[in-house]
C-alpha cells in the first residue's frame, strides 16, 4: 500500500465517495466545520445483502424487505446504476481524484469493489480512505470527526492492478447471485439467506416481545465488521414468522407495531 498525504482536494478536481447516510452526513460536517471545499456524493445503502446483479432486481429485494418494516420517506433506490452514471460524468467535468471512504467490513468493502469497477474508465487519480486508522466497529460512520478529518490528510492510492483485483471481486459476487455477504480473513464471501437466522431466534424470548426490540437485540451482537440493519433483519423475521419458527401477534406492516415470541416447542 502506497499512502500519500497530500493538501485537500479542490472542489473542482476532487470527488469523495461514500456508502450510507449517516457516514455521508458525518462526512459532510466534517468537512464543512474544518473549512474543506469537497464534494461528497453518498449511496444510501447497504452493500452487504440484496442482490448485486441489476438495479431492478435490488431495487424488488428493498422494497419487499419494506413491506414489513414500516413507511419510509422516500422508496430505497440502490446504488448500483447510481454509481455507473456518476463514473462516467466524473471524466467529463474535470475530475482529477476520486477519494472512496471504505473501511474493512462487509458492505464497504463490497462497495470498493463496486466503485473500482464503476470506475475502470476513470483517468485520475483514485485513493482511498479506511484501510487503516479506524476505530472499532470499523465502519466510516462510527468515526469521530477529528479522525475523520486527520484521516483526510493521508490517502492511500489505489493502483491499477489493484482497481483491476477489486473489479474483478465485484464481477465474481455479481455473477454469483448471492443475497447475503460477510467479511472474514481480510475477503468478501458469500454465506446462505439464513447465516443469521439462529442469531434472531436466540434473541427472540418465549415471551411476547417487540419485534423491534428482538431486532435490536439481534442488531447489538454482531461482530464489528459485519454490522446488519434493521431493514435486513426484520426481512429475516418475517420468513421465521412463515417458517414458524417465531409467533407473531399484531398488524405487521411496521417493525414497531406487532409482538414476537420463540415457538413454545422451541
Amino acid at each position: 500500500m502506497h499512502f500519500i498525504e497530500r493538501p485537500m482536494m479542490d472542489e473542482t478536481v476532487g470527488m469523495n465517495l461514500v456508502l450510507g447516510g449517516s457516514a455521508g452526513g458525518n462526512l459532510r460536517a466534517v468537512f464543512a466545520s474544518h473549512g474543506m471545499t469537497e464534494r461528497v456524493h453518498v449511496f444510501d445503502d447497504d452493500l452487504s445483502h440484496g442482490p448485486l446483479t441489476s438495479r431492478e432486481a435490488r431495487e424488488a429485494y428493498l422494497k419487499d424487505l419494506y413491506k414489513h418494516y414500516g413507511p419510509v420517506e422516500n422508496s430505497p433506490i440502490p446504488c448500483l446504476a447510481e454509481l455507473e452514471h456518476l463514473s462516467r460524468q466524473l471524466n467529463l467535468d474535470d475530475t482529477q481524484e476520486v477519494c472512496i471512504w471504505a473501511g474493512d467490513n462487509a458492505s464497504e468493502r463490497v462497495f470498493l469493489a463496486m466503485a473500482c469497477h464503476s470506475l475502470r474508465h476513470f483517468d485520475g487519480s483514485v485513493t482511498r480512505v479506511g484501510s487503516s486508522g479506524l476505530k472499532s466497529p470499523h465502519y466510516i460512520g462510527a468515526q469521530t470527526p477529528d479522525l475523520l478529518a486527520s484521516l483526510s490528510k493521508d490517502r492511500e492510492r489505489i493502483d491499477p492492478s489493484t482497481r483491476t483485483a477489486n473489479a474483478a471481486s465485484f464481477l465474481e459476487h455479481q455473477n454469483t447471485g448471492g443475497i447475503l455477504r460477510r467479511w472474514e480473513a481480510s475477503e468478501i464471501i458469500d454465506v446462505a439467506p439464513d447465516y443469521y437466522d439462529t442469531l434472531l431466534t436466540s434473541s427472540c424470548p418465549k415471551d411476547w416481545t417487540s419485534a423491534a426490540r428482538v431486532v435490536g437485540t439481534a442488531m447489538g451482537a454482531c461482530d464489528e465488521q459485519n454490522l446488519l440493519n434493521d431493514v435486513f433483519l426484520s426481512g429475516r423475521l418475517q420468513h421465521l414468522i412463515t417458517c414458524e419458527m417465531i409467533e407473531a401477534s399484531g398488524p405487521q406492516t411496521s417493525l414497531r407495531d406487532y409482538v414476537v415470541r420463540r415457538e413454545q416447542s422451541s
